[in-house]
């Protein structure tokens, strides 16, 4: 049956903004998290009220009943974090939402004018009928999608409510009852506890890092704080800028943990402060290791939890390791300083090529799967090295400025290699997404650039997947998404990023089997029939794959397919300009790469391997022009 001419009410009425949702997690987290510091803080308080009226009886009982307080405090944090996460995953949808709603909007309004100029007097001309139930098939759609977003919302926070009746007012029929009321009162405690903050290290630095150091170490909790929810990065940036540089030397090495992430405070001494954390962590971690080796060598042997610390600080032991020969490998030419450093489970680190406190455009690269910054920063990095010396060469050819940066961002819990179904799930590339919108955002903050100016995404099979989720809620100039590995369907398509049209490129090598297994298909090459991506069209006379296997994924869209709309560029053998240039044997991003660090033959290359078709277009593609040399606009 037909349907009548669509217009814009077939669309769902989307109401919220990412940001403003996004800001509400924030708050959130940041407001209850003060909550339970505070109750915390009233129990030491009152202790030492007891101690100094001596009066027993009437004063021993006051710390006593501020435990109530913390115990349901520490339960509303944990409960709004869970509902924060919630409202995290809720802004990505939000605002891919909106973003396809506009797109549709506009086809909408296209259709209608024509059907308004047709010399037809039926509602919905034949000619147009196609179009017209395409449009209302995809306003279907999207209003299922918009019903889906805020049911997994709904079912998120009643989860919580569930848990926690005393924390949260009850919920019934679909009204969903905001979980940050309960929560306002610590605003004013957070503002004034936040503003002390930047004030107080700087007297604590004009008495030197032990003074910093001590700090620390009596409040961890505000420590951690900084780097959990740290002060607005512009506040950052003129408190950096005021300190003298005694001052700027005692947090470098007093406070380095919380300066080596501290957005806002200059890269070369953010790298500095991770140098400091470097060194000092590995002593202290090697101590460790030769303690608890002790007692196994002494018949003590390690209690369940003694070996999953001990293995957390194995890898630990490793991932500073790597960063130390990672950072040794710095050249003049090419400089490596640590942006930022984690030591949690897992270790979590970027390092930066290039000059990232003067370069006019910085690229993050993100890697996929299997990466681990014990295992993986040197060769990534290596990688972002050939990516900088690359975009450097060809900015020179096109005119451009030379002075650019790369990010080698080992940033998120990477999932496991294959078996492991995690490479099937967008549930590490949600988390990961969260952390590279804020460090994008950070940088963008540190350098005083409009969101998304002058940044640029190159990511690597599951980091595609990872990257176009940022990029959904958080711009940048130029995206390139290298053997993806599929796209959530909260991407639908290449509109629903925040980047400029045209900026969105993809690319796959023909010889690459493995990135079309996280979308979902297990496909084998049709020779003699040509194109320079793998495309599996369901059409013999049109596809150079065949499908062998279908697999369950939550991320099954194939940036380069025309339906999702990326430009695409060849990562095979190619002669460009006179100059041969070997294509990605493989799924790999730095096979080459990882050779030469290990002394060994060079048997394959992958993508940003040196002397690559795809290094080469990605080079260009990251600097906003297409692989022929055009600046896109």
């Amino acid at each position: 049956m037909s349907q009548g001419l669509i217009d814009e009410r077939a669309l769902p009425t989307v109401t919220p903004t990412s940001g403003a949702v996004g800001d509400s997690a924030t708050a959130l987290k940041s407001s209850t998290t003060q909550v339970e510091h505070d109750a915390e803080a009233a129990q030491d308080s009152w202790s030492g009220i007891g101690a100094a009226l001596s009066s027993p009886g009437a004063t021993d009982a006051l710390p006593q009943a501020m435990t109530g307080a913390v115990h349901t405090a520490g339960g509303l944090a944990k409960a709004a974090s869970s509902v924060a996460t919630a409202l995290d995953a809720f802004a990505v949808d939000v605002a891919a939402i909106r973003k396809t709603r506009r797109s549709l909007a506009a086809d909408i309004e296209e259709l209608r004018n024509r059907v308004a100029a047709s010399d037809s007097d039926d509602a919905v001309p034949a000619e147009y009928q196609a179009d017209n139930d395409d449009l209302h098939a995809r306003a279907t759609r999207l209003r299922t999608r918009w019903s889906t977003a805020q049911d997994e919302l709904d079912q998120a926070i009643r989860g919580q409510v569930g848990r926690t009746p005393q924390l949260f007012p009850p919920l019934s029929g679909n009204t969903l009852a905001p979980p940050f009321a309960m929560v306002d009162f610590a605003e004013a405690s957070r503002a004034f506890g936040d503003a002390a903050t930047l004030p107080l290290l700087t007297a604590l630095a004009a008495q030197g890092p032990d003074a910093l150091r001590k700090w620390a170490a009596a409040h961890p909790a505000r420590a951690q704080r900084m780097l959990d929810h740290p002060p607005a990065t512009g506040d950052v940036k003129a408190w950096w800028s005021g300190l003298g540089s005694a001052e700027r030397d005692a947090l470098v090495t007093g406070l380095s943990m919380v300066v080596g992430n501290l957005d806002g405070v200059r890269y070369a001494d953010r790298g500095r402060a991770n140098r400091h954390t470097l060194d000092t962590e590995f002593r202290k971690a090697l101590a460790d290791q030769i303690e608890m080796q002790g007692r196994v060598t002494r018949g003590g042997p390690l209690t369940p939890a003694e070996r999953e610390r001990y293995e957390a600080l194995i890898e630990r032991i490793e991932a500073l390791q790597a960063l130390a020969l990672t950072l040794s490998a710095s050249v003049s030419s090419a400089p490596r300083t640590i942006v930022s450093l984690t030591l949690g489970d897992p270790p979590l680190a970027a390092v930066a090529i290039g000059d990232l406190d003067i370069a006019s455009n910085v690229t993050v690269t993100v890697p996929g799967m299997g990466n681990t910054v014990a295992e993986s920063m040197r060769g990534w990095t290596g990688g972002a090295e050939n990516l900088y010396t690359e975009q450097r060469k060809q900015a020179e050819i096109l005119g451009a400025d030379r002075n650019v940066a790369t990010i080698a961002w080992m940033g998120y819990d990477t999932p496991q290699m294959p078996p492991s179904p995690e490479v099937l799930m967008s549930t590490k590339a949600l988390d990961g997404a969260v952390r590279l919108s804020r460090f994008l955002t950070g940088v963008s903050g540190t350098r005083g650039w409009a969101a998304g100016d002058h940044l640029s995404v190159v990511a690597h099979s599951y980091g595609t997947t990872t990257a176009t989720l940022a990029a959904a809620k958080t711009p940048v100039d130029n995206l390139t998404l290298l053997a993806s590995a599929g796209i959530d369907d909260r991407v639908p398509d290449v509109h629903a990023v925040q980047v400029p049209a045209g900026h969105v490129w993809a690319s796959q090598a023909k010889s690459d089997l493995i990135a079309n297994i996280g979308r979902g298909v297990v496909e084998v090459p049709r020779p003699g029939f040509g194109g320079d991506q793998p495309l599996n069209t369901g059409n013999p006379l049109t596809s150079n794959r065949s499908l062998a296997l279908q697999l369950w994924s939550t991320h099954a869209r194939n940036p380069g397919d025309p339906d999702w709309g990326a430009r695409t560029f060849s990562s095979n053998d190619e002669e460009i300009e006179g100059d041969v240039y070997g294509g990605s044997d493989g799924h790999s991003a730095t096979p080459a790469t990882k050779a030469d660090i290990n002394g060994v033959a060079v048997t394959d290359r992958g993508y940003l391997d040196a002397q690559t078709s795809s290094l080469y277009n990605t080079a260009r593609t990251s600097l906003g022009y297409t692989p022929e040399g055009r600046a896109i606009p």
